[in-house]
């Protein structure tokens, strides 16, 4: 627990920290536009992707190569939802087909863990 605390703390002074320097750097209207115009663009995608990605998970199709870049745009809409720099920054790059890429066997190997216990694996080649 102490750990968890101490990196959001830390999380946070960076996050501090970068928009000290980008309203120093462009101003606070540049700024404050920026971050209004991505939890926006977050929300319309977990608007977008929301019901269909938690039924097919629901039902257990998990391998689906559409599915898993569903769940990263997922994963990249609540990140642009957070406010900072940081997380949309993060957010963005998974927008990249390479970064997706790299996360793609992460996420299969974390679903993977979670339904450890089903018998069904949905595969759509």
């Amino acid at each position: 627990m102490r750990k968890f605390i101490l990196y959001w703390a830390l999380y946070g002074l960076i996050e501090l920290i970068l928009y000290v320097w980008l309203f120093q750097a462009i101003g606070f209207w540049p700024l404050f536009v920026v971050q209004v115009a991505s939890t926006a663009f977050g929300i319309f995608i977990i608007k977008r992707l929301g019901g269909n990605l938690f039924r097919n998970l629901r039902d257990g199709r998990t391998v689906a190569p559409y599915l898993l870049d569903s769940i990263c745009f997922f994963i990249a809409g609540f990140l642009l939802i957070i406010p900072g720099v940081i997380t949309t920054v993060l957010g963005l790059l998974i927008f990249i087909p390479l970064s997706r890429k790299l996360l793609k066997p992460k996420v299969t190997k974390w679903l993977g863990n979670q339904k450890k216990h089903t018998q069904y694996y949905y595969f759509d080649m």
